[in-house]
């Protein structure tokens, strides 16, 4: 199931964004309870539904594997887009 998260497109401010987007999946996943690994999992996949245009296409060009951990993907996001 599809959430609504807040949509980046290279605002100035990514470190809110990361945030932002962590506090909607919390809320969003605070029910289900899930296990670490797949808590962990559906992070990474979920980043991606809160880029936009430029910023997604980025995302996509990654597998989930390019991402060890969720603490990996908003540090190569920042990196580039902060």
């Amino acid at each position: 199931m599809p959430y609504p998260y807040p949509k980046y497109n290279d605002e100035p401010d990514a470190e809110a964004h990361v945030r932002g987007f962590l506090t909607t999946w919390q809320a969003n996943h605070v029910s289900r309870r899930l296990e670490e690994p797949e808590a962990k999992k559906s992070n990474i996949e979920e980043f991606g539904l809160s880029l936009d245009r430029q910023v997604a296409s980025w995302y996509e060009e990654h597998s989930l594997g390019d991402f060890a951990t969720f603490m990996n993907l908003p540090a190569k996001f920042l990196r580039l887009f902060h």
